[in-house]
Protein backbone atom coordinates (compact mmCIF):
# COMPACT_ATOMS: atom_id res chain seq x y z
CA UNK A 1 0.00 0.00 0.00
CA UNK A 2 2.70 2.36 1.07
CA UNK A 3 6.47 2.51 -0.60
CA UNK A 4 8.98 2.89 1.43
CA UNK A 5 12.02 4.64 -0.12
CA UNK A 6 14.62 6.66 1.26
CA UNK A 7 14.58 10.42 0.39
CA UNK A 8 18.23 12.15 -0.04
CA UNK A 9 18.16 15.68 0.34
CA UNK A 10 19.07 17.69 -2.42
CA UNK A 11 22.76 18.38 -2.16
CA UNK A 12 23.30 21.97 -0.76
CA UNK A 13 20.09 22.10 1.16
CA UNK A 14 20.55 22.84 4.68
CA UNK A 15 17.75 21.02 6.62
CA UNK A 16 18.67 22.60 9.96
CA UNK A 17 19.49 21.11 13.75
CA UNK A 18 17.71 18.68 15.26
CA UNK A 19 15.32 19.71 18.29
CA UNK A 20 16.53 18.11 21.75
CA UNK A 21 13.03 16.97 22.34
CA UNK A 22 12.94 14.97 19.41
CA UNK A 23 16.38 13.45 19.52
CA UNK A 24 16.44 12.88 23.64
CA UNK A 25 12.97 10.30 21.99
CA UNK A 26 15.07 8.60 19.73
CA UNK A 27 17.89 8.84 22.26
CA UNK A 28 16.21 6.54 25.06
CA UNK A 29 16.08 7.01 28.81
CA UNK A 30 17.88 9.99 30.68
CA UNK A 31 21.45 9.47 31.71
CA UNK A 32 21.79 9.38 35.15
CA UNK A 33 23.98 12.51 35.21
CA UNK A 34 20.56 14.40 33.09
CA UNK A 35 21.16 15.24 29.34
CA UNK A 36 23.00 18.52 29.56
CA UNK A 37 26.11 16.51 30.67
CA UNK A 38 25.72 13.70 28.71
CA UNK A 39 25.86 16.33 25.84
CA UNK A 40 28.56 18.28 26.98
CA UNK A 41 30.96 15.10 27.84
CA UNK A 42 30.46 14.32 24.10
CA UNK A 43 31.46 17.95 22.57
CA UNK A 44 27.99 18.62 21.37
CA UNK A 45 26.90 22.18 21.42
CA UNK A 46 23.15 22.98 22.01
CA UNK A 47 21.99 25.47 19.91
CA UNK A 48 18.38 27.49 19.12
CA UNK A 49 16.82 26.67 15.78
CA UNK A 50 14.46 29.12 14.07
CA UNK A 51 11.62 28.67 16.55
CA UNK A 52 14.71 29.46 19.29
CA UNK A 53 13.94 25.24 20.36
CA UNK A 54 17.00 23.59 22.42
CA UNK A 55 18.50 21.57 19.02
CA UNK A 56 22.22 19.82 18.31
CA UNK A 57 23.65 19.85 14.56
CA UNK A 58 22.79 17.29 12.08
CA UNK A 59 26.10 16.13 12.28
CA UNK A 60 26.47 15.64 16.08
CA UNK A 61 22.74 14.19 15.89
CA UNK A 62 24.24 11.14 13.24
CA UNK A 63 27.32 10.84 16.03
CA UNK A 64 25.46 10.88 18.92
CA UNK A 65 23.36 8.16 16.58
CA UNK A 66 26.31 6.06 15.69
CA UNK A 67 27.56 5.68 19.91
CA UNK A 68 24.25 5.10 20.96
CA UNK A 69 23.68 1.85 18.24
CA UNK A 70 27.23 0.95 19.28
CA UNK A 71 26.29 0.69 22.72
CA UNK A 72 23.13 -1.42 22.16
CA UNK A 73 25.37 -3.21 20.11
CA UNK A 74 27.90 -4.08 22.96
CA UNK A 75 24.86 -4.19 25.57
CA UNK A 76 23.06 -7.23 22.93
CA UNK A 77 26.07 -9.06 23.34
CA UNK A 78 27.31 -8.78 26.61
CA UNK A 79 23.44 -10.06 27.07
CA UNK A 80 24.17 -12.85 24.79
CA UNK A 81 27.13 -13.81 26.57
CA UNK A 82 25.59 -14.10 29.85
CA UNK A 83 22.92 -16.31 28.23
CA UNK A 84 25.00 -18.15 27.02
CA UNK A 85 26.60 -18.52 30.62
CA UNK A 86 23.96 -19.71 32.34
CA UNK A 87 22.82 -21.93 29.85
CA UNK A 88 25.75 -23.76 30.34
CA UNK A 89 25.68 -23.53 34.19
CA UNK A 90 22.37 -25.14 34.06
CA UNK A 91 23.49 -28.01 31.82
CA UNK A 92 26.34 -29.14 34.02
CA UNK A 93 23.62 -28.84 36.70
CA UNK A 94 20.98 -30.84 35.05
CA UNK A 95 23.98 -33.56 34.31
CA UNK A 96 25.11 -33.87 38.08
CA UNK A 97 21.05 -34.57 38.88
CA UNK A 98 20.88 -38.44 40.01
CA UNK A 99 18.14 -39.86 37.28
CA UNK A 100 17.76 -42.68 39.41
CA UNK A 101 18.15 -46.55 39.02
CA UNK A 102 16.76 -48.16 35.61
CA UNK A 103 14.21 -50.68 35.91
CA UNK A 104 16.03 -53.40 34.56
CA UNK A 105 18.05 -53.14 37.77
CA UNK A 106 15.30 -53.40 40.21
CA UNK A 107 14.73 -56.98 41.81
CA UNK A 108 11.70 -58.65 41.42
CA UNK A 109 8.90 -57.80 44.06
CA UNK A 110 11.54 -54.84 45.63
CA UNK A 111 10.13 -51.25 46.86
CA UNK A 112 11.50 -49.35 43.91
CA UNK A 113 12.38 -46.24 46.80
CA UNK A 114 14.18 -49.35 49.18
CA UNK A 115 16.48 -50.31 46.37
CA UNK A 116 17.11 -46.41 45.48
CA UNK A 117 18.05 -45.99 48.92
CA UNK A 118 20.33 -49.09 49.01
CA UNK A 119 21.77 -48.24 45.61
CA UNK A 120 22.68 -44.20 47.36
CA UNK A 121 23.82 -46.38 50.31
CA UNK A 122 26.31 -48.18 48.17
CA UNK A 123 27.63 -45.08 46.12
CA UNK A 124 28.54 -43.46 49.47
CA UNK A 125 32.58 -43.79 50.15
CA UNK A 126 32.95 -46.29 52.80
CA UNK A 127 35.95 -46.03 56.18
CA UNK A 128 38.60 -47.97 55.47
CA UNK A 129 39.56 -50.28 58.03
CA UNK A 130 42.32 -49.52 60.02
CA UNK A 131 45.23 -52.30 58.22
CA UNK A 132 44.01 -51.10 54.72
CA UNK A 133 44.58 -47.44 56.22
CA UNK A 134 47.89 -48.65 57.47
CA UNK A 135 48.91 -50.04 53.64
CA UNK A 136 47.65 -47.21 52.00
CA UNK A 137 49.75 -44.71 54.36
CA UNK A 138 52.84 -43.54 52.84
CA UNK A 139 54.60 -43.96 56.46
CA UNK A 140 55.52 -40.60 57.16
CA UNK A 141 51.49 -39.77 58.71
CA UNK A 142 49.92 -41.27 61.72
CA UNK A 143 46.36 -40.84 61.66
CA UNK A 144 44.69 -41.03 64.90
CA UNK A 145 40.97 -42.32 65.89
CA UNK A 146 39.29 -42.07 68.91
CA UNK A 147 37.33 -44.48 70.40
CA UNK A 148 34.90 -41.70 71.91
CA UNK A 149 32.60 -39.82 70.25
CA UNK A 150 33.33 -36.93 73.31
CA UNK A 151 36.13 -34.61 71.92
CA UNK A 152 36.89 -33.12 74.95
CA UNK A 153 37.85 -36.76 76.68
Amino acid sequence: MFKTTDIEPASGVDLGPISLSVLVLDLGDEPPDGWAAFFSSRGVEIILDDVDRPSVSRDDARRLFAESRAAEARRQEAMRRAEQAAIEVDQRFRASIWRGLPADHMPPGAAPAAVMLASDRDAQPKRQSPLEEALSNRGDELIFHSYTEDESA
